[in-house]
């Protein structure tokens, strides 16, 4: 399913349970209102299993996203790389030599 389409689908059975919860509310114990109640139940479950599908979808269009967001830069053989660098060293080198440029900007 598309992501507008999902939450307008859990939108409809939130409004569908919201009106099977009225009608039961205060008569749980009452045998006739086991079917209304199971009905109800039914369809938490369908909210549940949307809402799980919906977090996927937006996770794997966010990863989608995050990948085209890679900086390019030199590394230390002169090469182009996307590669991101998770050495805090050279993060603080990064950082300091940042600084370094700015200030001598100013």
């Amino acid at each position: 399913m598309e992501i507008n389409n999902l939450k307008e689908a859990i939108i409809k059975q939130r409004e569908q349970n919201i009106s099977l919860f009225k009608i039961f509310q205060y008569r749980l114990h009452e045998i006739e209102m086991q079917t209304t109640i199971k009905e109800w139940r039914e369809g938490s479950n369908k909210i549940k299993a949307m809402i799980r599908e919906l977090q996927i979808l937006e996770s794997k269009n966010i990863k989608t996203e995050n990948k085209d967001n890679h900086k390019t830069f030199i590394n230390g053989y002169g090469e182009a790389t996307n590669r991101e660098i998770t050495s805090s060293s050279y993060q603080r080198n990064q950082k300091r030599l940042s600084k370094e440029i700015l200030n001598f900007i100013k």
